[in-house]
């Protein structure tokens, strides 16, 4: 990881940062605007994995006051992988593999027979009084992954849902109903429909971000 601060925020997707006093571009894979995404933000960068794109960095981490929060949307589908193994090991017939669907979602799905067992992962940096939260702005995205998980389970496969909390300074997981009170309503289906959910938050530090520890929803 390389240490800098962020000088602007270019467009959605770019910021240029501040390293040692040489202007790098970065690319964010987050496009949402985070507040704490500011000039002056201490923040990590990793080098792009796309060798052809023009930045030659990703953000990963920016500090929001004295917590380090992960904005590498990468990074809660690795979570959710070794979560999995974990904790459905003996569901598991198989590896762990990633597949993205026809609208682009990417999904976990476990190797047990016809690959049935299906987890949606929603990465969230979210965080107001120590409760994290989904959506951060009404989203049609987040909706409809929502709703594919009751399509799955009327089709006789074994949907999970997973929020990955991106930073450590959270105790307890809701829907933002108050933003998008549908989200709110389809969460409240797939639990009545007696799909898992579980959320997890994470340890964020300049080498990465770990698993930490189940949090309850609210």
């Amino acid at each position: 990881m390389v240490q800098g601060s962020i000088k602007r925020r270019t467009s959605r997707r770019l910021a240029e940062v501040d390293i040692s006093g040489n202007i790098f571009e970065a690319y964010i894979s987050n496009g949402i605007d985070m507040e704490f995404l500011k000039t002056g933000a201490i923040c990590f960068l990793r080098e792009a994995e796309n060798e052809n794109r023009r930045s030659p960095f990703d953000l990963y981490s920016v500090y929001d006051g004295d917590t380090l929060v992960c904005v590498d949307t990468k990074e809660p589908l690795r979570i959710a992988e070794r979560w999995a193994l974990n904790n459905l090991n003996g569901k598991l017939d198989g590896g762990v593999s990633f597949y993205q669907d026809t609208k682009g979602m990417t999904l976990l799905t476990l190797g047990r027979e016809n690959h049935d067992l299906i987890i949606q992962v929603m990465g969230t940096s979210f965080v107001k009084d120590r409760i994290a939260y989904l959506p951060g702005i009404p989203s049609k995205a987040l909706n409809e992954r929502l709703a594919s998980l009751l399509w799955m389970k009327n089709r006789g496969q074994d949907p999970h849902l997973l929020f990955v909390v991106c930073r450590c300074d959270a105790d307890y997981f809701c829907a933002n109903r108050e933003v998008d009170p549908y989200f709110a309503d389809l969460l409240e289906d797939v639990k009545n429909n007696g799909i898992p959910i579980e959320a997890v938050r994470c340890l964020v530090n300049e080498e990465g971000m770990t698993f930490d520890f189940t949090i309850p929803l609210r």
